[in-house]
């Protein structure tokens, strides 16, 4: 609980200056007496009392005012407390050290609302106060109770507190944005996830939400972090509208569902307040009520917009803080791109090697294989062995096949990542291949005609599905096989079904379904986020494949 309140008080002046305030009208309310009791008659005594009571509470209920009544208001309540303390400066002995704790957090808000120029009218405002004080001599001021030091120590505290806690915020940011550059590549989530997570802790958020798109998605996504976990959240275009189309864009704001103002800075660096109603109408939509701060993230393929949950009052301090931590996050993602293209062009050169060696050895070796099965074809083309001519060609078929498969392989590093494919084309080029090289049926079974994915994952469909396909072969004589595939929201389905031969291998007696014990189909869907299960029909056997369309990304 002490570790939240000198935290709170660093995150800025408003809750000390309420603090200094309160403590400072109790001191002077209760030795109105003791000070004035010789000067003052009884009834200007209670109007001074009464003063100084409604002084302290009105502003206590500063911080409650939202832009832009409360952005018109405090530069009149500071220059209001400063005459308070001034004056208590001027004629009030007694209360001088309490007076000067109190300008403290005046000249504190005071640079923080308008700039550290602020400081130097303070400064000599003082210096006014303490000259004209040898002068003024209208009332005559009696000793204050000794018990009145206490509130001097009392604001020592809350100064000291302030600070500490201020610098304990500073280094956790600096800290927390050091930390996030050296994750580089090093995390197991997604991008969105990830980012949501780490701000959603630092700032002890009530939610945070990530909107963002990609340059080559026309489609914005929402990650959205609350006490109900992570997850993505759908947004409709009219919300998604209202919550991106912000501006100015860049600037860090803070709102409030209460009020249809936004608080931020201008290009000047002057608080300013926008209005927004459609944003505050979505965020109250979407959230529910509250506070909370926003900004714009733009890096690389991503850009979107953090919202943050947190009470944090209608203070400038808090538009630094978003700065800061969208500093930290801008350089994180640029980090993260670069260490992403560095690994891209790694794998690329890594491939084109890889490609040479290969091109040098495997292709070569196929190549040979398929000159001397044509001799071998040429050769027996005038006997009469039709049956073994008919092998020979199919064999030589097979050859070229793969020939044309694994060039396309060594190629494929050359592509974009981002580039799309056909899978319904891949998947009947797979099965044509399939039935070729193993001398069996293999049909596609399509439920869409057309169904686009991304090149790597039709690569990784066509992995599995040969290897299903094998295991059929090899360990139930499948002479007759059946690829079914089917894209569901952000799945492909697969299924294949096979049909033994004459002579099926023997099985053992089970029933019901269980997990697929292929270790190559299980370690290759394990790092893709996919699952196999098994299933054991009266006179068929059915693979059912799951994995989704978007593949994470490589934890290497």
């Amino acid at each position: 609980m002490m570790d939240r309140l000198v935290l709170w008080l660093g995150r800025s002046p408003t809750l000390g200056f309420a603090i200094s305030r309160v403590a400072f009208s109790v001191a002077a309310i209760w030795q109105t007496d003791a000070l004035f009791g010789g000067s003052l008659s009884f009834s200007h005594i209670i109007l001074l009392k009464t003063a100084i009571g409604a002084w302290a509470l009105v502003n206590i209920a500063q911080p409650l005012l939202t832009p832009p009544l409360g952005l018109f208001l405090r530069p009149i309540f500071l220059f209001i407390d400063l005459l308070v303390f001034l004056a208590a400066i001027i004629i009030c002995p007694p209360l001088e050290n309490a007076a000067m704790g109190g300008l403290f957090f005046v000249a504190w808000s005071a640079s923080d609302r308008f700039g550290r120029n602020a400081l130097i009218i303070l400064g000599a405002f003082l210096a006014i106060a303490f000259l004209l004080r040898g002068h003024y001599t209208v009332l005559h001021v009696r000793a204050a109770d000794p018990a009145i030091d206490g509130l001097t120590v009392l604001l020592g505290c809350v100064i000291a507190a302030s600070l500490l806690s201020a610098s304990i915020l500073e280094a956790r940011l600096i800290t927390w944005s050091e930390r996030l550059q050296a994750v580089g590549l090093s995390f197991q989530k997604s991008l969105a996830q990830f980012i949501v997570e780490q701000v959603s802790s630092l700032m002890n958020a009530r939610y945070c939400a990530f909107v963002w798109e990609e340059t080559d998605d026309e489609d914005v996504h929402c990650e959205l972090s609350n006490a109900d976990g992570i997850g993505r959240v759908p947004l409709p275009s009219a919300q998604v509208d209202k919550l991106m189309g912000v501006t100015p864009r860049e600037a860090p704001f803070l709102y409030s569902t209460q009020s249809a103002n936004l608080l931020l800075r201008g290009r000047q660096g002057l608080l300013r307040h926008e209005k927004a109603d459609q944003l505050t109408e979505a965020l109250l939509g979407l959230f529910g009520p509250g506070q909370g701060m926003s900004f714009y993230v733009q890096a690389g393929e991503l850009r979107g917009r953090l919202f943050v949950g947190t009470r944090h009052g209608w203070s400038p301090a808090a538009l630094l803080r978003a700065l800061r931590i969208q500093e930290g996050i801008d350089l994180f993602l640029e980090r993260h791109f670069f260490f992403l293209a560095w690994r891209r062009k790694t794998f690329s050169e890594a491939r084109h090697a890889l490609s040479r060696d290969l091109h040098d050895s495997v292709l070569q070796t196929l190549a040979a294989l398929r000159v001397r099965l044509a001799t071998m074809i040429h050769e027996l083309s005038d006997a009469d062995v039709p049956d073994q001519l008919s092998e020979l060609e199919s064999m030589e078929a097979l050859v070229t096949a793969e020939q044309t498969h694994l060039r396309r392989l060594l190629s494929h590093g050359d592509t974009s990542p981002l580039a799309t494919v056909d899978l319904a084309v891949e998947a009947e080029r797979c099965c044509r291949f399939i039935a070729l090289q193993w001398a069996i049926d293999c049909r596609p079974n399509l439920i869409e005609k057309s169904m686009m994915v991304s090149a790597a994952t039709a690569t990784e469909v066509e992995f599995l599905i040969r290897e299903a396909a094998a295991n059929a072969v090899k360990h139930a004589n499948a002479r007759h096989i059946t690829v079914s595939i089917a894209q569901v929201d952000d799945e492909i389905l697969i299924a294949l079904k096979d049909n033994p031969g004459s002579t099926p291998a023997p099985r053992e007696s089970y029933t019901g379904d269980f997990e697929l014990q292929s270790q190559s189909i299980m370690k290759r869907l394990s790092k893709i986020g996919g699952t196999a299960y098994f299933h054991n029909l009266s006179m068929n056997s059915l693979i059912s494949i799951r994995l989704p369309t978007t593949l994470p990304r490589s934890t290497i």
